[in-house]
This record gives structure tokens, C-alpha cells and sequence, in this order.
């Protein structure tokens, strides 16, 4: 029910729009380049890109492919996609946009040449169901490449908005709304879902988080589910919260992230 609730937060426009914004030039947007160098699509290949967010992903794929390609941003949030460009460039593949659950994927089988999913399977309730549909959209021997938060790690920035808000006491949104560990994962849990799939490899790969400055690390919180509450607080707690934030960010401007990057051949 945690992880649910905390999908559907994303539905907001508001959070979308500073998604996009603060969070992915420098907290997703380089997995996204590191996934798509890890997993390499030809030029002219289709590209799916699931629980695809403001398209992180799907724009670096779409420069890999090519004018020739075709890219697929998923995702179930409409103001998710909304943010998500069409072109990303001259010299790059047009991105479609698909509004859709990563476990009912109204793609046909065997149509597509490589899947993503970047930090998106743990929102997914039921990822053994997302897994089988993007290998049933794969073709044989088609790639995927996956990117989980490893649990047990800490989490940045998104830990410390959590403890910030934690810390000025208002109500949960849902239930254990402060905590990311339901975001996380194991990677025996990432290897058993992944089981049905050829050439599995998992490996343990960090990145530091390299914030333009304190107002982008700070504004961050903005574009998470915890951005509304945030926004809520009654101006004394609003402002202390600030205080705190920007402390965090000037103690540790770049916290190291780690997650597991996962590829498979279907």
C-alpha cells in the first residue's frame, strides 16, 4: 500500500514540473546516461523506456538510436509525461509518449529491441508482473537494463527531505510516507525477478550527486511526494524546515547514491 500511495503522489503536475526541473539533471539524469552506455541501443532500434518519468532515459536513448529509431516513454503518471519532450534533438530518435502500468504494457510481443526501467520497478506493486511484460515486448535476445536503490544504503536527498519532515511533525500522507526503504531493494529480490531472463548480471555501481547549487539540492523536495506537505507547513516550521535543508546541502553538497545496474538478454 506504501509504495501504491507513493506512485500515485507523481500524478500531481506540480510535482512533475519540478521533477524535471531540480531532481533529474542531478539525481536521475545521470543513471540515465550511465544505463544507456551500459545498455547500448543500435541506431534505427525501438526503445521502451518504463515508469519512465520526465524521460531521463528515454532522451538519452533516443540519442543512441538515432533519427532512424523509435522511443517509447511509459509511465502511469499523464504529468509525468507531460514533461517528457518529443524531440529530443536533430540527431535523434522522436520519443513517443504511452501512458500505461509497467504490468499491462499495450505493446505487442516481441516488438521492441530494449527495455528500461530506471528506478522505477520498486513503485511497481506487482514486479514480478512487470518483468514478464517487458520480456514479453522484448524480441528474442532483445536487451534490458534496470537500476534499483540498494536497501540498507542511505538514500539521497530523498532520506534527508524525509528526515526533515519527519522532524517538523505533520501528518503522513500515507503510511510510512518519511520512510524510502519500500523504494529500495535487495539484490537477491532484484536476481529472483529477473529469473526468466538470459545473461543476468547485477552489478554495485555509486554516483556523488553533483547539485548546481544549494537552492536546486533544496527545491528538490519539491518535485517528491513530499513537495505538497512541505509546501503546507505553517510558516515558522516551513522556514525552520528550510534552515535545515540548506544546512544538509552545505555539509554534504555531493552525498554519494548507490544502486544495483542490472542487465538481461531476453
Amino acid at each position: 500500500m506504501t509504495v501504491d500511495a507513493r506512485a500515485s503522489m507523481f500524478q500531481s503536475d506540480s510535482i512533475a514540473e519540478n521533477y524535471r526541473r531540480y531532481l533529474s539533471p542531478t539525481v536521475f539524469d545521470p543513471w540515465a546516461r550511465l544505463l544507456v552506455e551500459t545498455v547500448i541501443p543500435a541506431p534505427g532500434d525501438t526503445v521502451l523506456d518504463v515508469a519512465s518519468g520526465t524521460g531521463a532515459v528515454a532522451r538519452a536513448a533516443a540519442l543512441a538510436a538515432g533519427p532512424t529509431g523509435r522511443v517509447i516513454a511509459s509511465d502511469l503518471s499523464a504529468g509525468m509525461l507531460a514533461e517528457v519532450s518529443s524531440n529530443a534533438g536533430l540527431k535523434s530518435a522522436p520519443i513517443e509518449t504511452l501512458e500505461a502500468a509497467a504490468t499491462a504494457i499495450p505493446l505487442e510481443d516481441e516488438s521492441v529491441d530494449v527495455v528500461y526501467c530506471q528506478h522505477g520497478l520498486p513503485f511497481v506493486r506487482d514486479q514480478r508482473t512487470a518483468l514478464t511484460e517487458m520480456k514479453r515486448v522484448l524480441r528474442p535476445g532483445g536487451s534490458l537494463g534496470i537500476i534499483t536503490w540498494v536497501a540498507g544504503m542511505r538514500l539521497e536527498p530523498f532520506d534527508s527531505y524525509g528526515d526533515v519532515l519527519r522532524e517538523e511533525g505533520p501528518t503522513e500522507p500515507f503510511p510510512r510516507a518519511w520512510d524510502f526503504d519500500s523504494v529500495k531493494m535487495t539484490r537477491a529480490q532484484l536476481l529472483k525477478h529477473l529469473a526468466g531472463f538470459e545473461d543476468v548480471t547485477v552489478n554495485t555501481v555509486s554516483i556523488r550527486l553533483d547539485w548546481p547549487s544549494v537552492d536546486d539540492a533544496v527545491a528538490g523536495i519539491l518535485g517528491t511526494p513530499y513537495g505538497p506537505v512541505f509546501s503546507s507547513l505553517l510558516p515558522e516550521r516551513h522556514d525552520h524546515a528550510l534552515s535545515v535543508l540548506r544546512d544538509w546541502m552545505t555539509a554534504s553538497p555531493h552525498p554519494l547514491v548507490t544502486a544495483f545496474v542490472a542487465t538481461a538478454r531476453a
